[in-house]
């Protein structure tokens, strides 16, 4: 059986419940049995976290030993934590086998050139990573992963390397490979970028209406049980009978709350495409001032505003709603996943909707600016002028 070593956020097993440690040890722990443990068994590799190392000795040292020799190594990128990211550096010197895995979201902008198998925490999404992941791994192992243009730099520039390789890399493809990646032709330009946007802010309108019929919903749902409860209260009943209602309240919030998860993956997947586009928009606007004369482009700038205002506006209920179904859990075990499950569904929500704030300062920014005259590009800020 090959052997595969798992990188990716560690936590803490043994920190108090409810702190960002154990909260990050618990969703790597199911991230870890629900995903990638069962496509490798599928593949036939043995995966292991460095947590799971029984042999005596230096756990760092072990762990370069497993990223230096194993065949494989999954790497759950979610959240960019720093010795992960040291960690897939250090694989990226070898020509072997590398597969990223990541949570919408939380992709960290350094790896985000290297292909990802996304996912979200719903029971829905978790299935559907580890069938991609399978098949990512089938495929890796039949026919070889492509080497990343960092690992062809190293090995053209002479990195070492003992692993069997089908070829060998020479300093020309590992040039043309990064010349591919960035070259500045095929960059999209200022009216590409507006079909873009305009395209994609329409489907965002969609998602969101769909989170807020959502909530809508589970507001009917909570008003109920408390209705249902007050009659119980009035009548002296046993506490069994709240408990049954509560059960029944818990049963009743799991579809929504899974449904929520994948309307909010959708969303922050496209704030992320949303976001790449506005700030291409806004660089364009500050290289080219002469593009500020035109009305279009004023619209726009006012329009960015205005969507920022709204979006938080939003985002206050949201979070507000967000930290009353965290407190669900408190009231029975059975309220606690998908409390949770919806919290956390927020929460991603509320990280990428947050460049909305900068989408908004940097069009103010351009708003301020006097137009250019004769299509020349203004002086940059801060330039004094020649006597």
């Amino acid at each position: 059986m090959a052997r595969c070593f798992v990188i990716g956020p560690i936590g803490d097993r043994l920190a108090p419940v409810g702190s960002p440690s154990r909260q990050t040890w618990e969703e790597a722990l199911a991230v870890f049995e629900d995903v990638i443990k069962p496509a490798c068994q599928a593949n036939d590799l043995d995966p292991i976290r460095a947590d799971g190392i029984a042999i005596p000795g230096e756990i760092t040292d072990q762990i370069f030993r497993h990223l230096f020799e194993d065949e494989v190594v999954i790497a759950d990128v979610s959240g960019g934590n720093a010795n992960v990211m040291y960690e897939l550096g250090l694989r990226h010197t070898r020509n072997l086998l590398t597969v990223q895995i990541g949570e919408y979201g939380q992709l960290p902008f350094d790896v985000s050139s290297v292909r990802t198998i996304m996912f979200s925490r719903s029971d829905r999404g978790l299935i559907d990573a580890r069938n991609e992941l399978s098949r990512a791994l089938r495929v890796g192992l039949a026919e070889g992963g492509d080497a990343v243009t960092a690992t062809k730099v190293w090995l053209a520039a002479g990195g070492l390397d003992l692993s069997d390789s089908t070829g060998d890399v020479t300093e020309t493809d590992a040039q043309e490979t990064e010349q591919q990646e960035i070259d500045p032709l095929d960059e999209d330009g200022f009216i590409e970028r507006m079909v873009k946007i305009e395209q994609v802010f329409p489907a965002m309108t969609e998602t969101v209406e769909g989170i807020g019929e959502i909530l809508e919903s589970l507001g009917d749902d909570a008003q109920k049980m408390s209705a249902e409860f007050e009659l119980l209260n009035e009548t002296n009943a046993p506490t069994q009978r709240r408990l049954a209602i509560m059960a029944r309240y818990g049963e009743s919030l799991s579809e929504p709350s899974e449904r929520l998860t994948e309307l909010t993956s959708s969303f922050v997947q496209s704030m992320e495409e949303a976001d790449s586009t506005m700030r291409g928009l806004l660089r364009d606007l500050t290289e080219n001032p002469q593009l500020l004369e035109s009305k279009d482009s004023q619209e726009f700038l006012s329009t960015v505003g205005s969507m920022a205002a709204s979006t938080r506006e939003g985002m206050e209920s949201l979070n507000e709603f967000g930290t009353l179904v965290g407190g669900l859990g408190s009231l029975s075990k059975v309220l606690r996943k998908p409390g949770k499950r919806m919290q956390d569904a927020i929460r991603s929500m509320a990280k990428a909707a947050a460049v909305v704030d900068e989408w908004e300062a940097g069009a103010a920014r351009l708003i301020s600016r006097p137009p250019a005259t004769g299509g020349e590009a203004l002086p940059p800020e801060g330039a004094g002028t020649t006597p």
